[in-house]
C-alpha cells in the first residue's frame, strides 16, 4: 500500500528552479535513499514529502491518517531541560494524548455514560499505548545508549550541548517517535562509527517505511531497497541499494550514448544521402527521405556524467621512506580535569595514510590540533620532522576569512596568483562564473567545506590533517575526496566516519580508547575486530564480577541442600553469549510490539471490536515478555 506520493512537482526559490516534474511514492516497508548533488533539491523534496513546503505545481498524496517522523517537526531545544527529558517528550504528541485522556477522565466523571466521550477516550488510548508511550524510557534510554549518550550526559540541560550532540539528541528523539514513515537528513553526520552502526541496524528494524537523504555509501548499502536520484529537477527511481544504483546508472549513461551515437550516424547517412540527390533525378526519394527525418524524435545528447569536485592535495613533497613525521611519547592531552590522551605512544611514518577513530567526545579533534601544533601537550612529548609543512582542515571550518569574496579568499593563500588563475582553480571545486564574487559570509555549510578545501589544496603540504572533511559533501564529492587521498604521495592523517573511504585509504587506525592510542594495522577492518573482541571481554568480566539472579526454586533447593548457608556456590560464572541473546530477544520483541501497534492505528481494525480486543491482548502479551526480558537484561549486569 501506498504512504505518500509525488507527482509532477514543482518548485522555485525567486529566479531558481528546484524542481521542476519530481514524482516519488513511498510504500509501506520501503528503505529509500535519496541521492544527489549539493543544490540538487534533495531537502525540497523530502521537505514537500513530510508535509511541510507547498509546491507550486503538482501534487503531494499522503495517505489518511499517515503519521510521520521528520526533524524539522521535532520541538527545539528547550533550555532548563535535560537530555532525557527531551529526548522522553520527542515530538510532543505523548505528552498531547496524555493531557487530553486527563481531560476526557475528569469529562467521563462527570457523565459517564456518554458515548461519544468513551469512544474518543478508548481510541486515545489505543494511541497512547500503540505509541508505545508504557515502555518509552527503556527504548529512549537504548537509543541514547547506542548514539553515544553516557549516564552523564543524560541529565546534562540541553542548552550547554554541542552542535554534535545536539544533532544526535534530534535523532534520537526523531527515531524514537512513533511512525509510519521515517524521514532522516543525513543522519549519520555528527556519529561515530559505533553510532552510525546503531543507527544501521535500527532502521533496518524500524517497522515502518524510511525515506533517508545520504551521502553515506556504506550506509546506503545497508539499507536501502531503493535509490532515488535528484538530478536537474527532476527524480529517477533504481532498484536495489547504492552499489546496484552505480551499476544501473552506468549502464543507463552507456545505453543512452550508444542509442545516441547509433542515431547520429544514421541521420548523417540519411542527411548526406539527401544533399547528394535532391537536385538530380534521385530527387524524390531525397525528399521522401527528408520528410520521413522530420518525423524522427531525436534523442537528446546524453548526459557525460556529473559535474564533481576535483581535488588535488598537491605532488611536491619533503621526506622518506621510513622517516617519522609525527612521534608522540608519553603524550597526555587534557581539557580541564578530564584526560583525554592518558600517556600515549605513536608514530606517523612518512607516505602513511592514518585514520584515527574513537567514540564522539574521546578526544580525536583535540590530539589533531595537538599534531597541529596548536595546542602543547599537558605531558610527555610530541615532536615532528624538521621543517614540516602541515595543512588542517577542521570540521568547524574556522579559517575562511569573513567580509571578503570566495575569490578573494582564495587569493590570502596565493597573494602572488592571477585572477584566471584562481577562477580556474576555484572552478575544480565548482566554484565558476559569478559564483567566485558571492561572499563568503554567505556560503552554505557544504560551499564553505569546498572552499576550505580549495584553500588547502592551493599550497604545497607533506602532512594533512583532515578532520570530518566529508560532512557536507555529496556522494560524488566524497568519491572525488577519496581519489585525491590515495594519489597524495605525502602523510595523511584523517579523522572521518565514512567507512567507505576508510576501508579504501586507511591501512592503519589509531584507535583512541580510554585514554589510550592503539595502533591497529589492517583498517577499518582490525579496529571492528577489536572492538568486537573488546565487548565480549567486557560481557565476560561482569559476568565473573556480578552474581547471577536465581529463581525462588534454585534458592529454596539451595537453603534446603546448604541448610539455609549461603555456601558461595550461588555466584555461578555465566554465559556470556546470555548477553547478545537477550539484546536479540529484546530488539524482535520491540519490532512485533511496533508492528502491533501499528496495525492497531489502522481504522479498519480500531473499528472493529474484535480485532481491537485482539490486538490489545497481543500488545498486552509482548509487553509482559518484554519487560521480562528488560528484566532479566538488567539483572544479568
Amino acid at each position: 500500500m501506498t504512504l505518500v506520493s509525488l507527482e509532477r512537482i514543482e518548485r522555485r526559490f525567486g529566479d531558481v528552479e528546484v524542481l521542476c516534474g519530481a514524482s516519488l511514492r513511498v510504500d509501506e516497508g520501503e528503505r529509500i535513499g535519496i541521492v544527489g548533488d549539493n543544490g540538487s533539491g534533495k531537502t525540497t523534496l523530502v521537505r514537500i514529502l513530510a508535509g511541510l513546503d507547498e509546491p507550486d505545481r503538482g501534487a503531494r498524496n499522503p495517505r489518511r491518517n499517515l503519521r510521520i517522523a521528520y526533524a524539522e517537526q521535532v520541538p527545539l531545544l528547550t533550555p532548563g531541560t535535560t537530555v532525557r527529558e527531551w529526548v522522553l517528550r520527542g515530538d510532543g504528541t505523548f505528552d498531547a494524548l496524555e493531557q487530553r485522556i486527563r481531560g476526557l477522565e475528569h469529562d467521563l466523571a462527570d457523565h459517564p455514560g456518554d458515548q461519544r466521550l468513551l469512544a474518543e477516550y478508548g481510541e486515545l488510548q489505543i494511541r497512547f499505548e500503540a505509541g508505545g508511550a508504557l515502555d518509552r524510557g527503556h527504548v529512549c534510554e537504548r537509543v541514547m545508549y547506542g548514539l553515544g549518550f553516557t549516564d552523564a550526559t543524560w541529565h546534562k540541560d540541553v542548552a550547554v550541548l554541542s552542535g554534535g550532540e545536539r544533532s544526535r539528541a534530534v535523532l534520537a528523539a526523531l527515531i524514537t517517535t512513533p511512525a509510519d514513515l521515517l524521514i532522516l537528513d543525513e543522519p549519520t553526520n555528527h556519529l561515530d562509527l559505533e553510532g552510525i552502526e546503531f543507527v544501521e541496524e535500527y532502521v533496518k528494524r524500524f517497522p515502518g517505511a524510511v525515506v533517508t537523504v545520504s551521502h553515506d555509501r556504506r550506509f546506503l548499502d545497508a539499507v536501502a531497497t531503493r535509490i532515488v536520484e535528484v538530478e536537474a529537477g527532476e527524480t529517477a527511481s533504481y532498484k536495489g541499494n547504492y552499489a546496484a544504483y552505480r551499476k544501473q546508472r552506468e549502464l543507463q549513461l552507456l545505453s543512452e550514448a550508444r542509442a545516441f551515437e547509433k542515431q547520429q550516424a544514421f541521420l548523417e547517412k540519411e542527411m548526406d544521402y539527401i544533399r547528394r540527390n535532391m537536385a538530380g533525378r534521385m530527387s524524390r526519394q531525397a525528399k521522401g527521405r527528408l520528410k520521413r527525418l522530420t518525423r524522427v524524435q531525436v534523442l537528446a545528447r546524453p548526459k557525460r556524467g556529473k559535474r564533481t569536485m576535483r581535488v588535488g592535495f598537491g605532488e611536491e613533497v619533503r621526506g622518506q621512506k621510513g622517516q617519522a613525521m609525527v612521534e608522540a611519547t608519553g603524550l597526555v592531552l587534557r581539557i580541564g580535569d578530564r584526560t583525554l590522551v592518558d600517556r600515549a605512544d605513536f608514530r606517523v611514518l612518512f607516505g602513511e595514510i592514518v585514520a584515527l577513530v574513537g567514540r564522539n567526545g574521546a578526544g580525536k579533534s583535540t590530539l589533531l590540533e595537538a599534531i597541529a601544533g596548536d595546542r602543547a601537550p599537558d605531558g610527555g612529548k610530541l615532536s615532528r620532522a624538521h621543517g614540516l609543512r602541515i595543512g588542517s582542515f577542521s570540521q568547524e571550518v574556522t579559517d575562511l576569512p569573513t567580509g571578503v569574496t570566495v575569490l578573494e579568499a582564495l587569493r590570502r593563500v596565493d597573494p602572488t596568483a592571477d585572477d584566471r588563475d584562481l577562477r580556474d582553480h576555484l572552478g575544480l571545486f565548482l566554484f565558476s562564473g559569478d559564483d567566485a564574487d558571492q561572499p563568503v559570509d554567505g556560503l552554505s555549510g557544504g560551499e564553505k567545506q569546498r572552499l576550505s578545501l580549495a584553500r588547502l589544496t592551493r599550497a604545497e603540504y607533506d602532512l594533512l590533517l583532515l578532520d570530518e572533511p566529508t560532512n557536507h559533501l555529496d556522494v560524488t564529492g566524497c568519491e572525488s575526496l577519496e581519489r585525491s587521498i590515495l594519489e597524495f604521495p605525502g602523510t595523511v592523517v584523517l579523522v572521518t566516519h565514512d567507512r567507505e573511504i576508510l576501508s579504501s585509504v586507511a591501512a592503519r587506525i589509531l584507535w583512541l580508547d580510554d585514554g589510550k592510542v592503539k595502533s591497529l594495522d589492517g583498517g577499518l577492518e582490525a579496529w571492528s575486530a577489536a572492538v568486537a573482541e573488546k565487548r565480549s571481554r567486557e560481557r565476560e568480566a561482569q559476568a565473573r564480577d556480578r552474581p547471577i539472579s536465581r529463581s525462588a526454586s534454585d534458592e529454596a533447593q539451595s537453603g534446603a541442600g546448604q541448610g539455609g548457608a549461603s555456601g558461595g556456590r550461588g555466584d555461578k560464572i555465566r554465559n556470556p553469549m546470555m548477553f547478545e541473546r537477550l539484546e536479540a530477544e529484546i530488539m524482535r520483541l520491540e519490532t512485533e510490539l511496533e508492528t502491533t501497534r501499528g496495525d492497531m492505528t489502522r481504522e479498519e481494525n480500531y473499528r472493529s471490536a474484535e480485532r481491537s480486543a485482539a490486538l490489545q491482548a497481543r500488545e498486552r502479551e509482548i509487553l509482559a515478555s518484554l519487560k521480562d526480558a528488560y528484566d532479566r537484561w538488567e539483572n544479568w549486569q
